[in-house]
């Protein structure tokens, strides 16, 4: 019977937990499935109920577990007052593991879920159980019942195979040592209980010549001219007791007669009521406290969410609420992808082979715009998007050249054209593959010129003349921009870091200048890069484009102004997956750095240097763990806006004034769990754009691109 009371217990209340928690967040069939664990659960209850009346019925003929005979000795209280305190920190350590075990779970995420709810509810059970088992028995102790103190040395000796595993099977030195401690105190508190129990009574003294008091009176055996001298006697209070005098039936059975069994009805079935109760109403409302955000700011995080006053003078202040959220996962082996805005009224996700449209309004997937035949997949290059056309370049198979380019006009979610870039045999195109769009072009580039095609139709009108280098061989494209009516590329020979610049008139391809290109403190190697970040200023990055430690540079007049971006603070602190954008005579960027007060580890510091003199004009530290930030395009107010996320808190807003008033936190972004298709959670960030009244963010973990509502203005 003990099997299937057990196998009810443990199937049911995560069931009803689960269910529970799914009914009030998904859709009623959670409640189905609640029932139906309330059904096992009150059976596994009212079973254990029918194991305890044959527990007591064994325990009673045990002399163990009634009062001890010795319980007026003062050495026998005291050893039963041990005891009782012993076992009682068992209580307490069951019922604080049960309670740290639900407030934690908020910041591990099982309350955004049902699994991961019904998962707690049972993990914190486990725990929950002991407690109650060491607190039955303070009572008996405090009666000086020996039987007490035995199950105090069974539930320590859970901790003793919990410390085992940890000392076999712990990663590390550090769980090794601690589940060495809690082995020694738990051996230490079995041998503790088993001292108590003995001097309660609860062993027969030893017999024979060596013990102190063999043979006397009053020590186990009867004296002169008592009945049974000279036969040893039983020790006071074990063995079967004798009948009265003058009693009819002679030696009386083990122990006083059992208890008749109660009858499991009213009072298991309130038991039950009670759990059920406790499952539903604590289940949800822990939910409710941790979706009201009263659970934020506990010790598992450093991360300060509180909003800052000056919010809504940046357009960032107030809680944001998902108006929709939608799936958009990654066909598997697709990788790269990409999210880019196009049209006010349509949201692009880029991935692999597949170009969708999404409608920002609603979230509707509008069109899909794919290769069918497999040949081609998207680069590891960020699509460009203006008004109603999307480019995306492409390459053929997985190591192929990056050289074919396809538009799709956003509006009618049709291919507009598509163009191979590289000529026949050539084997690589430029050497930091980028894709650019203006209003009336697309460009992208060769191994070693820039190529302008018109956006609408897709034919070249102009590819860049070879640039030689100091041998006369024609140097390698590494990259471009354009701003205007200008296309500044970058190129590089690969033999010895040797680097050039040139600005071409995009409407002609006419070379209009040869800017002197910037040396870096250190020798450059064969894979130095040189990169273009902005064309009015002109701003560029130098580095190996295997290593995160770029340096930046400044174009004023004639002259190159390093970036003093080694003045960032932080333990190795390193570049941020955006490069950065240029605003208002400043360079801001984003940095990540090691972090080690955060629990995963490193940080997010965006930093702001002047143009002119390359100093280094702010820099914030956000202290979120494993936090990663996306600038949006612009400024409002004076400050450029951004999206941050984090591991524990999810995702928030922030603004950055470009004059220094520190980082202004905004409203959280947050997803009712009811909205269809929500995330289970904001706690990454792999793209954010803003179009229209909307900001839309992708979720990496679910695959979900979830929309919020983001005035362009404040």
């Amino acid at each position: 019977m003990s099997k299937p009371s057990v196998l009810g217990v443990m199937l049911g209340a995560p069931l009803t937990a689960g269910g529970a928690h799914y009914g009030a967040t998904e859709g009623p069939a959670g409640f189905v499935a609640a029932l139906v664990g309330a059904v096992l659960l009150t059976a596994g209850v009212l079973g254990y109920r029918r194991v305890l009346v044959l527990r007591r019925r064994l325990r009673s003929l045990m002399p163990a577990a009634q009062r001890s005979p010795v319980a007026h000795l003062p050495s026998a209280r005291r050893a039963a007052t041990l005891a009782a305190y012993v076992n009682g920190v068992l209580v307490l350590l069951g019922l604080g593991g049960a309670g740290w075990l639900l407030y934690m779970g908020a910041s591990w995420g099982a309350y955004d879920n049902s699994f991961g709810f019904a998962a707690l509810v049972m993990g914190a059970l486990l725990p929950f159980a002991l407690g109650l088992a060491a607190a039955s028995t303070v009572p008996e102790l405090l009666r000086v019942v020996p039987a007490g103190a035995r199950m105090g040395q069974a539930l320590y000796g859970v901790f003793v195979c919990v410390a085992s595993l940890m000392i076999a099977k712990g990663d590390g030195l550090l769980p090794r040592l601690v589940g060495a401690v809690i082995a020694v105190l738990a051996l230490g508190a079995i041998a503790l209980l088993g001292r108590c129990f003995r001097a309660m009574g609860g062993a027969a003294p030893r017999q024979g010549s060596g013990s102190p008091g063999a043979g006397q009176p009053g020590f186990g055996q009867p004296g002169p001219g008592q009945p049974g001298f000279g036969q040893p006697a039983p020790a006071p209070g074990f063995g079967p007791p004798t009948s009265p005098p003058g009693g009819p039936h002679g030696p009386a059975p083990y122990g006083p007669p059992a208890p008749p069994a109660p009858r499991a009805g009213r009072g298991g079935l309130v038991l039950v009521l009670v759990l059920v109760l406790v499952a539903v109403l604590g289940g949800g409302g822990l939910y409710a406290v941790k979706e009201a955000g009263l659970l934020d700011g506990d010790d598992s995080t450093t991360t300060d969410v509180a909003e800052s006053p000056q919010a809504p003078a940046y357009g960032v202040g107030g809680e944001r609420r998902a108006r929709w959220a939608t799936g958009a996962p990654a066909p598997e082996g697709t990788a790269p992808e990409y999210l880019v805005g196009g049209d006010e009224d349509v949201v692009v996700h880029v991935t692999g082979t597949l170009v969708t449209g999404y409608d920002v309004a609603t979230g509707k997937k509008l069109w899909d715009v794919e290769d069918r035949s497999g040949d081609f997949r998207t680069c590891a290059v960020t699509p460009a998007a203006v008004g109603h056309v999307v480019a995306v370049l492409m390459r053929r198979g997985d190591q192929g050249a990056c050289g074919f380019l396809v538009a799709v006009d956003v509006r009618r979610g049709k291919q507009l054209w598509s163009k191979g870039i590289l000529g026949e045999g050539s084997g690589a195109g430029m050497g930091t593959a980028t894709v650019r769009v203006t209003a009336n072009s697309v460009v992208s580039g060769t191994q070693t010129a820039p190529v302008v095609l018109d956006a609408r139709s897709g034919d070249v009108r102009w590819t860049g003349a070879d640039q030689p280098d100091e041998d006369g061989e024609a140097r390698s494209l590494r990259g471009l921009e354009v701003a205007g009516n200008s296309l500044v590329a970058s190129y590089g020979d690969g033999l010895g870091g040797s680097t050039a610049l040139r600005r071409f008139d995009l409407r002609s391809g006419r070379v209009t200048a040869r800017p002197s290109p910037p040396k870096a403190p250190e020798t450059p190697t064969p894979k130095d890069v040189l990169s273009v970040l902005s064309v009015e200023p002109l701003v560029v990055s130098l580095g190996d484009d295997t290593n995160a430690d770029r340096f930046y540079f400044s174009r004023v007049g004639d002259a190159w102004k390093p970036l003093r971006t080694d003045a960032v603070e932080g333990v190795s602190a390193r570049s941020g997956p955006q490069e950065g954008m240029v605003t208002d005579g400043l360079f801001v960027k984003a940095f990540t750095t090691d972090d080690r007060s955060l629990d995963v580890g490193f940080d997010t510091v965006v930093a702001a240097f002047d143009l002119e003199s390359g100093a280094l004009r702010w820099q914030h530290a956000l202290h979120r763990d494993a936090g990663q930030v996306v600038l949006l395009p612009g400024t409002v107010g004076g400050a450029v806006r951004a999206v941050a996320s984090d591991h524990d808190t999810g995702d928030q807003l922030y603004a950055f004034p470009l004059e220094d008033g520190g980082p202004v936190r905004g409203g959280r972004l947050t997803v009712d769990a009811s909205l269809s298709g929500a995330p289970s959670g904001l706690n990454d960030l792999t793209g954010a754009v803003v179009q229209g009244e909307r900001l839309v963010v992708r979720s990496q973990v679910d695959g979900t691109l979830v929309a919020f509502p983001f005035p362009s203005k404040a």
